[in-house]
């Protein structure tokens, strides 16, 4: 039996080529015999078959065998096997097929040898076969699938049909059939499956239940055809775009017009229905004025009476005019003469005054001289001791600029300044309790052999003998302390053979081996692009090679461990590594080399860190490196908590660009990470440092003199100096170009100020889209401060406005006219290509991206794309495009957070910031994408900013944070090889820049020779620029500015619209406003960031939640202590995390820009106070929280129905509401005098508020409170008011609520 046809396991067999795709013909079962085993088999069943019965057979004979030899009686002879001719004519049978089915693959092999030979192309045009049209048929398919259209050229040319066969023929003019619209009714109902009578089977013998044969118009004839007409409105609708046809003479889009014509009219019978009966409607109307008979009717002329009576005209009477005129004179004449008589009476007591004035100078001339005197005699004392104290100060800080702590000392108790002294004070306290941390964190990790070398290096033990801090302090460098065990590293790991590791990386890497001797933990907060992912690679090689360690777990994010991946197999191929990513079929192939702990590095991202952490966390680890370190910022967060807790590591590494993003308290959470046993009070950090900062805050001003900023500056330094190491690009790369960045300011369009200032003064937007003559185009919008970045970036994010100005919706100028950024690229962007600069574009928004591949496309500029929704492997391959050494791409769109990390971009050397981050680093990262090692020219960066605009006040908030770094990290020069000299001049010009405010900004309008200026990197480019601004200037264009205007905008956006959003006012004169005034939001820098970014959020509605949680937090805490909520301080209340852990952003499908716009609103859902609904504004505010509500119980609901009974009750005599002045409190402006007379105020929003809370613990409670509120206002207003009045009535139903509750 051949090998082809093999059985498997379980007696079937598999499928083979012979069987699976070429069914044996009739011809080949020239094997048959009688027998119907003989029988070559048709399929794969009878195969198994045939070979079930075989392996019986097989059986049976072995088994008879076996008995027939352990039979004693062996008279018979030789054993016959009566199955031999059974089994042998299975057996040809098999043959055959074996032979069948290698004859088949040999056929087969050498069709496609010939298919893909050289010849290939002659032999099958000689047979007719045209392999260019197949290929380029191919090409089309292939462009059908991904869902592009055909090119022009591919459409023309398939559509150029050659000579079809007869059955081409026959299935075209079938198609044709099935597809042809008739345009009689009878006819197409026909084709519908409806049967029409004729006029004159009505009255036919056929019955009147036979519904199909009854005339039209009856209710079950209306009925079918409404369900055809229905199902074939879904079947128009569910219709492809890609109608095709197969004839050669028709058009291409042929039936798919047809198609949407019959579409749409269908669509319209309800319309044309409505109509008819409309002008039905209106003609009955008309008829009593037509019809001679109905003219004459009492009953109509008195209608038409009615309906045209004019108004009467009232008139004033001249007579009474005349007397009021008079009157008026009268009044002035006495007005001049009262004031007359006030000027007269003041003029003598101004005479007095300065006599009595006179008199008493000279009576008391003496007195006032001793006094002068005195005075002048303090003043000078206190000159000269101000001076002295100055000088002193001066002293002081040289001293402290010198380093010279002992005359410094000395300075500073003869001042005897109370508040330095209590700084010096704080940072000797510091420094003493660290360095008795970072000594008992030594020697727990030790274990209590602290100096003992790690498996025998050559270090060098550096010992303190002194006893004394003080002395201590003064002999003894803290970084020293820290770092008591030195190594000396001349030369790289002989397993690192990439490359060779620069200086700066060397010392990165001895840096890192004294943390790991001293047994410490760090962060290297290398800038970016000076390869700390190299650094950490050449720490794990020499770790293994002369420390032999053994298990390291690296943490990445997902968009850069392909990176990593490459540059393990670049600098490491020797170690063992483990990438634990990909698909759950990847990962579990994965698993037994984890779990037998055969790999030496564990490379896996941060989702499977917490997902996978059964399995990941049964190692102990010798080091835990995590990448992008500042998604450690929050301590409480899943991922540092699952960190914390499950995994056990000798060492820590923190790799971040940005160690310092936003606060202090961010920072002290990554310390906090890599060493818990040193940095674990976040209150006294904050405490100790944030003292130069606060007036970042919202809390009030502390303003520093220069000598206590360099003080608590310089013991942070001191703190984060052993355990962070920071270097500069421009100080390690003295060869790497220089970044220049410019801010460009543009000016808005004409439609952008119109928008602007709707959204700014109303909260919504009119974009006057008109229906029946009817302006109902209210777009109300929430998140004020996001609707404005968008308005400020292009107005067409709005797809109603695009409506508006542009409703064919083709690409033309005003996709640049009316913006002043894209008015500014239109004259950038040439001008780089032209010159051979390559460009990256950020953008915070993906809408922008969309517009802006409008404008590239339009222009004819090729790009790239990259946002959240690209994924990984995508991404590679787009780097790799753009960095080819002949890519024609131009330009590479990409998003501020999904394109600002592991993306190596040197290839072009100008970075557009299109829209300013609210966290300048992420802007700061996206530069970098350019500007780092391995860049040949200046980077010019290029941050596009609008004019008088939120944007100008989200820059000066980046600036502050950069301040902060500034002043945190860039001063301290983490590189342990800087001065003291240089530290300090650094800082110097920080704290000069801060003192006086000095901004650089650039002018408000550039013209092209300014812009020109910034642009150009070389005179040859500065003429090149000028030429085509002149050319550009040449042309011809129909608009006289290049922004578009205000009087180009159509009336719908220059017309006044505050009518639209006037609101009717309640009568409410009666009532009494009281505001609350918020000194302190309350959130968080994360959660005020969330809130701006969110579209459907704002910040108000993040206080509110914020507030309700802390209330929450302060009735519990006062149930389990037994105390009243009032006893409680917000600040004692402890925290939550609000945030979630950082999920992976789930991808958003690409797609081109939304073309349909959102649907208005309806005359009839807006009420205005015309009371025609045409033109009233309505705001749509969005509550997320709505529908999370939890339900109220029985006795909440008791209560509200009471609130919502008092809130009903109104008075008698005039009908107002009751409840209306007892809805808030008094205004303290207006009625201080009620806050000193009445001790409890109480309203009807603070019960409900209170009930909200659930302060109430009976129903009792619930109607004492209320009756405290009448009894308040019983109490202030006299009997007889309507407030007393109104207070009497609501408490009788008070009583009656708790007489019946009892």
């Amino acid at each position: 039996m051949n090998g082809s046809a093999i059985a498997n396991g379980n007696g079937s067999v598999g499928v083979t080529p012979a069987l699976s795709q070429v069914q044996l013909q009739p011809g080949s079962a020239n094997l048959t015999t009688q027998s119907n085993d003989s029988v070559v088999p048709k399929n794969k069943e009878e195969l198994n078959e045939l070979l079930s019965k075989y392996y019986k057979l097989l059986f049976d004979s072995n088994k008879l065998k076996k008995e027939f030899e352990k039979s004693e009686d062996k008279s018979e002879g030789k054993f016959e096997d009566v199955n031999a001719q059974a089994k042998l004519d299975i057996e040809s049978v098999l043959a055959q097929v074996s032979k069948e089915h290698e004859e088949y693959i040999k056929d087969e092999s050498e069709f496609m040898q010939e298919l893909f030979s050289e010849n290939l192309k002659g032999t099958i045009k000689s047979e007719g076969f045209d392999n260019e049209l197949f290929e380029k048929q191919v090409a089309g398919l292939l462009l059908l699938s991904r869902d592009y259209d055909l090119p022009e050229k591919f459409q023309k040319e398939f559509t150029t049909i050659s000579d079809q066969t007869k059955k081409d023929d026959l299935v075209n003019e079938i198609l044709e059939k099935l597809t042809e619209l008739e345009t009689d009714f009878e006819t197409r109902a026909q084709n519908l499956g409806i049967k029409v009578p004729s006029p004159s089977s009505s009255s036919s013998s056929k019955t009147d239940k036979d519904t199909l044969h009854s005339p039209l118009g009856t209710i079950h004839a209306e009925k079918i055809i409404s369900n055809k007409i229905s199902q074939r409105l879904k079947e128009l609708e569910n219709l492809p775009a890609n109608i095709g046809t197969f004839g050669d003479t028709d058009g291409i889009d042929k039936f798919k017009i047809q198609a949407l014509i019959e579409l749409k009219a269908l669509r319209l019978l309800g319309k044309q229905k409505l109509l008819r009966h409309n002008i039905l409607v209106h003609e009955a109307q008309q008829v009593k004025y037509a019809d001679p008979n109905l003219k004459s009717l009492p009953l109509a002329l008195s209608e038409k009476r009615s309906f045209n009576v004019r108004p009467k005209i009232e008139q004033r009477n001249p007579q009474l005019l005349a007397v009021q005129l008079e009157e008026l004179k009268k009044l002035e004449a006495r007005e001049a003469k009262r004031k007359q008589h006030i000027e007269k009476v003041d003029l003598v007591v101004e005479k007095s005054t300065s006599r009595s004035e006179a008199k008493y100078v000279r009576d008391h001339y003496r007195s006032h001289y001793l006094v002068r005197q005195i005075n002048n005699f303090h003043q000078t004392t206190e000159k000269e001791e101000s001076k002295k104290l100055e000088r002193t100060a001066k002293q002081r800080l040289q001293a402290l600029r010198s380093n010279d702590e002992e005359a410094y000392l000395k300075l500073l108790d003869k001042t005897k300044d109370h508040r330095i002294t209590h700084l010096l004070k704080q940072t000797n306290q510091f420094l003493d309790s660290l360095t008795e941390k970072v000594r008992a964190q030594q020697e727990e990790a030790s274990g209590g052999s602290m100096g003992t070398p790690r498996h025998g290096s050559p270090e060098v033990a550096v010992e303190n003998k002194s006893d004394d801090k003080a002395e201590l302090r003064e002999k003894t460098d803290y970084y020293e302390v820290a770092h008591r065990i030195k190594e000396k590293i001349t030369e790289q790991p002989t397993i690192l053979v990439g490359g060779k590791l620069k200086e700066y990386q060397m010392k990165g890497l001895e840096w890192m081996v004294s943390l790991y001797n001293n047994h410490l933990n760090g962060i290297l907060a290398d800038e970016m692009g000076l390869g700390k992912t190299i650094q950490s690679i050449s720490l794990v090689t020499y770790l293994i090679e002369k420390k032999h360690e053994n298990k390291f777990l690296i943490i990445v994010p997902l968009s850069t461990i392909t990176n990593w991946t490459l540059e393990f197999e670049k600098w490491a191929p020797s170690i063992k590594v483990i990438v634990y990513k990909g698909s759950q079929q990847q990962r579990r192939s994965l698993q037994p080399d984890i779990r037998y702990g055969n790999f030496q590095v564990l490379l896996t991202t941060y989702e499977y860190v917490i997902r996978e952490r059964p399995m990941l966390a049964k190692f102990h680890y010798s080091h835990m490196i995590i990448d992008e370190g500042h998604r450690m910022k929050n301590a409480q967060s899943k991922l540092s908590q699952t960190l914390r807790t499950y995994y056990k590591t000798k060492n820590r590494l923190i790799l971040t660009g940005t160690p310092l993003q936003n606060n202090l308290p961010e920072l002290w959470a990554l310390l906090n990470f890599v060493l818990p046993g040193i940095f674990n009070s976040v209150k006294s950090f904050d405490d100790w440092f944030n003292t130069p900062f606060a007036n970042t805050g919202a809390q009030e001003k502390i303003e520093l003199t220069e000598e206590e900023s360099l003080l608590v500056i310089r013991r942070l330094h001191k703190v984060l100096r052993p355990f962070l190491l920071r270097r500069l690009k421009k100080d390690v790369e003295k060869d790497l170009p220089d970044k220049v960045e410019k801010v460009l300011k543009c000016n808005l369009s004409g439609l952008q100020y119109v928008l602007y200032q709707q959204m700014l003064k109303h909260n919504a937007l009119f974009v006057g889209a008109d229906v029946g003559g009817a302006k109902s185009g209210i777009k109300g919008l929430n998140n004020k401060i996001m609707q404005l970045r968008k308005i400020c970036n292009h107005p067409f994010v709005f797809e109603e406005v695009e409506s508006v100005l542009n409703s064919s919706r083709l690409t033309n100028d005003l996709i640049w006219r009316v913006s002043g950024k894209f008015e500014l690229l239109d004259r950038v962007l040439p001008k780089f290509k032209k010159s051979g600069h390559r460009v990256l574009m950020f953008f915070q928004m993906t809408q922008i991206m969309d517009i802006m591949e409008d404008f590239l496309r339009w222009k004819d500029m090729k790009y790239l794309r990259l946002d959240g929704s690209t994924k990984a492997e995508e991404r590679q391959d787009m780097l790799k495009v753009f960095n080819a050494p002949d890519s024609d791409y131009f330009c590479f769109l990409l998003s501020t957070r999904a394109g600002g990390l592991g993306l190596n971009l040197q290839t072009a050397d100008t970075v557009i910031i299109f829209d300013t981050d609210w966290n300048p680093h992420q802007d700061l990262q996206a530069q970098d994408r350019a500007h780092r090692i391995g860049q040949k020219n200046e980077v010019r960066i290029l941050r596009l900013i609008t004019n008088d605009s939120v944007e100008e006040v989200i820059l000066e908030r980046a600036h502050q944070k950069l301040d902060i770094d500034g002043k945190v990290i860039q001063a301290g020069k983490f590189d342990n090889k800087s001065t003291a000299e240089e530290q300090e001049a650094f800082l110097k010009r920080l704290l000069e820049a801060d003192a006086n405010g000095a901004d650089n900004e650039e002018n408000d309008s550039l013209d092209d020779d300014e812009l020109n200026e910034i642009l150009a990197r070389s005179e040859e480019e500065k003429v090149l620029f000028a030429s085509m601004d002149e050319e550009r200037k040449s042309e011809k264009v129909p608009y006289k500015s290049r922004l578009i205007e205000k009087d180009e905008l159509p009336a719908v956006f220059t017309e006044d619209i505050s009518h639209h959003f006037e609101k009717k006012e309640k009568e409410l004169s009666k009532m009494r406003d009281k505001k609350r005034v918020r000194y302190d939001d309350g959130l968080s820098e994360e959660q005020w960031l969330k809130a701006m970014d969110d579209d459907n959020d704002t910040v108000e509605e993040a206080i509110k939640r914020k507030e309700e949680r802390i209330a929450k937090r302060k009735r519990n805490k006062a149930i389990r202590e037994g105390l009243l909520e009032e006893d409680i301080k917000d600040d004692e209340v402890g925290e939550e995390d609000d945030e979630d852990f950082e999920e992976a952003a789930q991808p958003r499908k690409r797609q081109r820009r939304a073309r349909t716009p959102l649907p208005h609103i309806d005359n009839d859902d807006i009420s205005g106070d015309s009371g025609n609904g045409g033109g009233a504004a309505i705001e749509l505010d969005v509550d997320d929280d709505d529908d999370n509500e939890p339900e109220t119980d029985g006795f909440t609901s008791k209560c509200l129905s009471v609130i919502d009974e008092i809130t009903a009750l109104t008075d008698e005599t005039d009908g107002h509401n009751l409840s209306d002045i007892f809805i808030k409190l008094p205004s303290r402006k207006l009625y201080p005098d009620y806050y000193s007379i009445i001790k409890k105020p109480v309203s009807i929003n603070q019960v409900k508020k209170q009930l909200d809370q659930e302060k109430f613990a009976s129903f009792e409670d619930f109607i004492a409170e209320l009756k405290q509120m009448c009894l308040n206002a019983k109490t202030y207003n006299q009997e007889g008011s309507f407030v007393h009045t109104d207070a009497t009535v609501i408490e009788k139903l008070l009583d009656e609520k708790l007489a019946n509750q009892e």
